[in-house]
């Protein structure tokens, strides 16, 4: 089985994907942009990897 990138036709914007998280929890999208920036994410070339299976 091999994976297939998606179409552009399922990537949305950083706008609809706010906006669809601040439907989802009933909140505005301002909120849920407030909320983002108070969360720090390193990026992904800082991150530890863990296996879980050890």
């Amino acid at each position: 089985m091999s994976r297939e990138a998606p179409a552009d036709a399922d990537i949305i914007s950083d706008e609809e994907l706010t906006a669809l998280l601040a439907e989802a929890e009933g909140r505005t999208p301002e909120e849920i942009e407030r909320g983002t920036a108070e969360i720090e994410i390193a990026p992904p070339e800082e991150a530890i990897v863990v296996d879980v299976d050890e």
